[in-house]
């Protein structure tokens, strides 16, 4: 598989040689981060549906360079089905994972009705995953403001769009809501220069 046009790669713990991706790459949500300390590498965050379950692989990308070289594949039972990611730091995240059953009679239960069964992942600098925040109805697109202060998540079944104050811990605390009437929520972009939110 390829992102655009940047080969996916690893790093052959025995060689040191970087070859192709050897794991399962079901691309759905990603991200992008990178920040002043080196703003010459991007570090990648993509929700990958694997065949054994849901995961977040994390790359990283030096400007200039034609691939992606990963470095680690987060897993974890609170990812049973992750939607979106955002990325807090170059190995630090917060993911929704939309549903809580995946298939069955429950599934069609929790999606006809707008169940609020989701909720939103946070994975910290211990490498500790943890549910930040529960309750709510099919979490769909997450963003980050500029400065950090706020994360942004849509929920489709409801339909709204909640702004959290990330915590010390990790978990979120709600700072505000929107609901809509006619519109159904579901990515989420942020304005860099304005913090505006473009949603579609």
């Amino acid at each position: 598989n390829t992102i655009h046009s940047l080969k996916v790669l690893e790093r052959n713990t025995t060689s040191n040689m970087l070859v192709p991706f050897s794991q399962d790459f079901r691309v759905h949500g990603f991200d992008i981060y990178w920040d002043n300390l080196d703003p010459t590498e991007l570090t990648f965050m993509f929700v990958n549906h694997q065949r054994k379950g849901g995961a977040i692989s994390i790359f990283k990308h030096r400007l200039g360079a034609g691939y992606i070289e990963h470095v680690k594949t987060v897993k974890s039972p609170l990812l049973f089905s992750p939607n979106d990611v955002v990325a807090t730091s170059r190995s630090t995240f917060y993911a929704t994972n939309d549903l809580r059953h995946k298939s069955g009679i429950l599934h069609k239960f929790e999606v006809l009705l707008g169940m609020p069964w989701g909720h939103i992942v946070y994975y910290g600098p211990e490498g500790i995953t943890s549910k930040a925040y529960s309750g709510i109805a099919y979490p769909n697109g997450i963003a980050r403001s500029p400065n950090g202060a706020l994360i942004y998540v849509s929920a489709s079944s409801e339909p709204s769009i909640y702004a959290f104050r990330p915590e010390y811990d990790g978990s979120l605390q709600l700072a505000g809501k929107t609901t809509f009437r006619g519109f159904v929520p579901d990515n989420i972009s942020v304005d860099a220069a304005t913090g505006e939110l473009l949603v579609s």
